[in-house]
């Protein structure tokens, strides 16, 4: 029989039952031991009962040995088994895509499919969803073509709910652009460019200032802001900037190597699958335009 047909006859739950069961076998050898009670008047009585059933050491170890490459061999071929089958569900949801006309890319241990990215761990039949690096969804178990549909479903939903209106974004960003400016000052001297870390900490504190105004006590709506949000509204914006007014538009730039040593740069870009992404560090106001 070849190994594919091995693993497509491989039935996880039952072999794992029977590895616990061997185990537990060995567990109840110990066990008389374990449960003696030293302050009982016949505790030497079943101390001598349990060293009668208890094997010797040499037989204790062949057989944890024995159990332990056992497990091993069903590690190895469970993951390969869930490797094939994840893959199939793997085949199956990409061709939908694209019949849907989505763009679709493939990356290393990874698809980007539109605005996502899918990052698996196949042995594990697990996926995530990622935006410009950045973890939308967590780790998920993976059964199903469904499963990847409604884990990308659920990442949408994620990115529609925390995309901020498009009326107001240019004027949020540069609401948080002076603020991040200011707050870098030093020695007198405002910064013409901020690093996007700070960017997207004064971003947070813009959005909870207007929440509140008028209203300090009303509850947030807003009380979490993570990364890849920040980072997809950032390029909804770039997306719009052609008709962004020119006293309140942005430019992003990539900085030096050394900036990306320090581990400042945001990969941004993302919004479309077909195009690859770009590392930035700082934000600074564009030029004047002039008529």
């Amino acid at each position: 029989m070849s190994q594919h047909e091995q693993t497509e006859l491989f039935d996880e739950p039952a072999t794992l039952k029977a590895l616990q069961r061997d185990a537990q076998v060995l567990q109840k050898q110990l066990d008389g031991l374990a449960k003696l009670k030293p302050g009982d008047a016949d505790a030497l009585e079943k101390l001598q009962k349990v060293l009668g059933s208890m094997p010797t050491g040499e037989q204790f170890v062949r057989a944890i040995n024995e159990l332990r490459s056992r497990a091993e061999t069903v590690l190895s071929t469970a993951k390969t088994a869930r490797a094939e089958a994840f893959r199939r569900h793997e085949a199956d949801f990409i061709r939908d895509q694209r019949a849907a006309g989505t763009p679709v890319r493939e990356l290393d241990n990874s698809w980007r499919v539109g605005p996502l990215e899918l990052s698996f761990q196949r042995e594990l039949s697990r996926a995530r969803v990622l935006y410009n690096k950045a973890q939308v969804t967590a780790w998920t178990a993976i059964g199903s073509r469904e499963d990847l549909e409604k884990l990308v479903s659920n990442a949408h939903k994620r990115l529609k709910n925390a995309a901020l209106p498009t009326e107001a974004l240019p004027e949020l960003l540069w609401e948080a652009f002076q603020h991040a400016r200011r707050t870098s000052e030093r020695a007198g001297s405002v910064p013409e460019r901020v690093p996007l870390v700070d960017f997207f900490r004064e971003l947070r504190v813009v959005l909870t200032r207007r929440e509140l105004r008028g209203k300090p006590d009303r509850k947030l709506t807003r009380t979490e802001f993570p990364l890849w949000a920040f980072l997809y509204n950032v390029d909804q914006y770039r997306r719009m900037l052609p008709g962004v007014s020119s006293d309140r538009r942005l430019n992003f730039e990539t900085g030096s190597q050394q900036d990306h040593k320090k581990g400042i740069a945001m990969p941004l870009n993302g919004l479309d699958a077909n195009s690859e992404y770009k590392s930035y560090c700082y934000v600074r106001a564009a030029p004047p335009s002039h008529p």
